[in-house]
């Protein structure tokens, strides 16, 4: 049974997956192959047991609480059943005189005792059946994920690395907050430098997509780590002590688990809703203690002290509402003393701290004295009412760091605080704001920070006057730029989410996309989309597919270049001819490019650009930056466009060029030299293929 709790069942996982493999269109293979599948998913339970390990936990708290209360319940019957023994046997046994009243009494206290444990079975019940529903949904991503990968390394050689695409349906190919990321040189890095350090403020650095959000959170599902890990968005609008109590807020609840943290809250149910039940509670209860009164009057009584039915229904409903009142007197003593009494454990005092930031406290003392003398005389009191200020940011950021030192000194855990989005926020200079206070917060013992913002926000901000950079790079222990992905792991990444891709557009998405993550997978499902609306007889190859999706691409940003210099008109205001003379050349490429007979490569060689010499508007950069772009879409057309067998596809030359073109294609908007020295070096890498 323990087993069982702290992870998945090899059983169960491979009934899930066999499920799966029989049901789901997208995961259809060849039967034959369905045990080899099976068996490699059952050697893998211990990593799905991983990424689930809160829903597996909530679950295992269920069937624990279940087993105690049957416990509970045998020993509730045991006593009962003596009880109903005990008062057929003794006529004259207490707590009534003759065996009848002695019998309903019994039998009346079996009956409300297996009602009890009968409703609190179906609570928990109910309980386990929704946790281990969420269990099973949570399962179905990265389950179907590993099934993915499975069945591209059941492949041969030939299919894997051949030159059509065979993959027709790839549900996954979005941007999925899919539990299991896949590992990266950058988040090795990341989980390093937090390791080996007391604490620490580390900045993350990337292009929007590259998977800095995706790096924090593969930091909350990293067991290895041991760590409380919080992770905060950024609000678009910013206030200091809002920001802070929202970090405070989701810290205090990594302590509890899942779901815990709405026994705080105090949802009502609709007023018109909660009153119908209770009247309707309560003509039931009314109905039949009428019912049991009118029998126990016709009924002989053969003693004073027997109650009958309805004299017992009286004395068990005093008792429930005896019961509920002294709960709701437990709960009000506890709810007043819960913020006074030093917490015991992580549990009480995360619960403390949610109190402590969704309640305001009123504190109230009173005084009364009275001098009577027969009846008459003098009295007299006073009362004395006090609520608590609003807090300041001062007070706020002194209140989470002693928080953090409650927290460390019952878990002994190191805590992480991830802050995400921060270009998010609406004014660039509450970017800087935020930074400046959050670094009241650096360098608490064994607390580490790590907060992020894209490049591209930090370069606008720059152009602005906004010195993002500066206090980035200031108030940090390291920054760790969120680089492209390798070639592998772009592999990795597409292998689990969509089936029988073939290795060899893996090849062209990563050269496109630069091994950026979210353009990777936008690479790719145009790939995908593109072979669903070939006519009959096109086939899904790789110099067709790649051709299009290069040429649909190159379009769309020639498009937006011309649309940005189209707002462009200060330079005609000022008899500058150069905005006309740049647009020109772009309506001219653009034109060029509905000669859909015409190799890519030898349009834009064709073609004339604008150069890139100098700081031109911001309205002219996309036409500064075209001709790298476009001598990039030529190349991946030149290399993807011949036809090659798959020892081809895997040599290492072509490997070369590949990574050649991605660098090239990641370093588009860098010093123009710098795009240059790597447009020449993927030129000679595709020569040498």
């Amino acid at each position: 049974m323990r087993k069982k709790v702290d992870r998945l069942s090899p059983e169960e996982l491979e009934q899930a997956a066999r499920q799966l493999l029989e049901n789901d269109a997208e995961l259809a293979y060849r039967r034959d192959q369905h045990r080899a599948i099976l068996d490699h998913v059952r050697q893998r339970s211990g990593d799905l047991s991983a990424l689930l390990s809160e829903e597996i936990a909530v679950v295992g708290e269920a069937r624990r609480a279940l087993l105690r209360l049957r416990v509970v319940a045998v020993l509730a019957f045991l006593v009962a059943a003596f009880l109903i023994l005990g008062a057929a046997l003794w006529s004259d046994g207490t707590p009534f005189r003759t065996r009848t009243a002695n019998v309903t009494f019994a039998s009346g206290l079996a009956v409300f005792a297996t009602i009890a444990v009968a409703a609190r079975w179906a609570a928990i019940r109910r309980r386990g059946v929704n946790a281990a529903r969420e269990l099973r949904r949570a399962l179905v991503a990265p389950l179907r994920a590993l099934i993915r990968l499975l069945i591209s390394e059941l492949e041969d050689d030939e299919v894997r690395w051949g030159g059509t695409l065979r993959t027709s349906e790839a549900p996954a190919l979005v941007e999925l907050h899919l539990q299991d990321t896949i590992p990266s040189r950058t988040y090795e890095r990341l989980r390093t430098f937090i390791g080996e350090h007391e604490s620490s403020a580390i900045g993350l650095a990337g292009a929007r997509g590259s998977g800095k959000t995706t790096l924090m959170r593969q930091l909350r599902l990293d067991k290895d780590l041991d760590c409380h890990v919080a992770l905060v968005s950024a609000p678009v609008q910013y206030s200091a002590v809002e920001f802070t109590r929202l970090i405070h807020n989701e810290l205090a609840q990594v302590g509890l688990k899942p779901g815990e943290a709405a026994l705080i809250r105090h949802r009502m149910v609709a007023p018109t809703l909660r009153a119908v039940l209770r009247t309707l509670l309560a003509s039931v209860v009314l109905f039949f203690m009428i019912t049991l009164w009118i029998y126990d009057k016709n009924r002989p009584v053969p003693d004073a002290l027997d109650l009958g039915w309805a004299g017992f229904a009286a004395v068990v409903l005093g008792a429930l509402i005896m019961g509920f009142m002294l709960s709701r007197g437990w709960v009000l003593f506890q709810s007043r003393t819960r913020l006074t009494v030093p917490p015991r454990t992580v549990r009480e005092l995360c619960l403390q701290q949610l109190e402590f930031l969704r309640w305001s406290t009123t504190v109230e003392r009173s005084a009364g004295a009275a001098l009577k003398v027969g009846g008459t005389g003098f009295d007299g009191g006073g009362k004395l009412s006090r609520t608590e200020r609003e807090i300041t940011h001062a007070e706020s950021v002194q209140a989470l760091r002693q928080f953090i030192d409650q927290l460390l000194a019952l878990s002994s855990k190191p805590v992480v605080i991830c802050v995400d989005e921060l270009d998010k926020l609406a004014n660039p200079a509450e970017a800087v704001d935020a930074i400046n206070g959050l670094k009241d917060l650096f360098h608490v013992a064994k607390a580490h920070f790590v907060l992020s913002v894209s490049t591209d926000a930090m370069h606008n901000f720059a152009a602005r006057g906004v010195p993002v950079r500066d206090v980035f790079d200031s108030a940090f222990d390291t920054i760790i730029g969120v680089g492209p992905l390798s070639l592998k792991e772009s592999q990795t990444l597409l292998s689990r989410r969509a089936r029988e891709f073939s290795n060899v557009f893996v090849l062209f998405c990563h050269a496109w996309s630069g091994g950026h993550a979210r353009d990777l997978i936008r690479t790719a499902r145009a790939c995908v989309d593109l072979k669903r609306e070939l006519k009959d007889g096109e086939e899904a190859t790789v110099a067709l597919l790649s051709g299009r999706v290069l040429r649909k691409d190159l379009r769309e940003v020639v498009d937006a270049t011309v649309e940005k210099l189209r707002g462009d008109d200060r330079g005609n205001d000022r008899g500058d001819d150069r905005g006309k003379e740049l647009l020109d050349q772009v309506l001219a490429f653009q034109e060029s490019l509905e000669d859909e007979s015409a190799p890519l490569r030898d349009l834009v060689e064709a073609g004339a650009f604008p150069p890139d010499a100098g700081p031109v508007a911001p309205e002219a950069q996309p036409a500064a930056t075209l001709a790298p772009y476009a001598r990039i879409a030529g190349l991946c057309e030149r290399l993807f466009s011949v036809a090659r067998p798959p020892a081809a596809w895997q040599s290492e030359a072509m490997g070369q060029a590949v990574m050649a073109l991605a660098e090239a294609r990641s370093s588009l908007g860098r010093h123009p030299r710098a795009i240059e020295r790597r447009l020449q070096r993927a030129v000679d890498a595709c020569d040498r293929v």
